[in-house]
């Protein structure tokens, strides 16, 4: 089956057995049995043009849109794209995900930039934990061919924000070295070890693999079983410095 060309209805299949196939891992580590909400930040850079256009990010989507559905109540895969900057998309759900990546991507002609990760980062935790917070793990995919310009400003964004219940899944496509990201998932200084990285060479076992979710959620549910995760979902976070911020300009009347 050539998972590039795929009609809807095999499409809705190939969904359905990838829903059944996340349902048998939840029961094998019921630490995963908990809502939770699902985000895919996927790399727009120039690099990743070639992906975009043969319907491997397509592919991609679709392969994550089953934790998604198992996980997040609204059964809404939550995206963002990133390339100097950032750009949130409208989330992908059951009735949008076929031909999502051309309708709300391609034919937009968004222009490719360069590659920073700082920027998705830190919108991400500003829309989870300062303007949508909830008691819940978020779980974040992060998707990326190539390094980042922007490693120092990326490793404090992912220290500050292991206070919070974040996870972020790295994942590296493609054939480059990724030494940052591997770096990164062995970071020092956190509150929690709140990331976790490997990389696919071939970008074809991405989407093809069903053994991809093992992968995709082998250290989520360890991050979940920490005491001070556990603390967080139960008796709320930490303040971010952008909401403290806020409310001590409404104090002063600053608006």
């Amino acid at each position: 089956m050539n998972m590039l060309n795929l009609s809807k209805e095999e499409s809705i299949n190939l969904l359905n057995l990838r829903k059944e196939h996340i349902n048998k891992l939840n029961l094998s580590k019921p630490q995963m049995n908990q809502k939770a909400r699902v985000a895919i930040a996927v790399d727009y850079s120039g690099s990743m043009r070639k992906f975009y256009k043969d319907g491997t990010v397509q592919a991609i989507l679709e392969k994550i849109l089953p934790i998604a559905l198992e996980f997040d109540d609204n059964g809404t895969l939550d995206v963002w794209l990133f390339d100097d900057s950032y750009r949130r998309m409208p989330g992908m759900n059951i009735d949008n995900y076929y031909d999502y990546v051309q309708k709300e991507i391609l034919d937009k002609g968004y222009h490719m930039g360069g590659t920073n990760y700082s920027p998705v980062i830190n919108d991400i935790k500003k829309f989870y934990i300062d303007e949508e917070p909830e008691l819940v793990p978020n779980y974040i995919l992060f998707v990326t061919d190539g390094d980042n310009f922007d490693k120092r400003a990326t490793t404090e964004s992912i220290k500050e924000f292991s206070e919070f219940p974040i996870f972020w899944q790295f994942v590296g496509i493609g054939k480059s070295e990724f030494t940052y990201l591997e770096k990164l998932d062995d970071l020092k200084d956190r509150y929690v070890d709140n990331a976790d990285f490997f990389s696919v060479s071939n970008v074809k076992d991405f989407y093809e693999k069903e053994s991809i979710y093992e992968y995709l959620l082998n250290e989520y549910p360890n991050w979940l079983e920490y005491p001070e995760v556990k603390d967080m979902l139960t008796n709320g976070f930490k303040k971010s410095s952008e909401q403290k911020s806020s409310e001590k300009k409404r104090f002063f009347g600053l608006f």
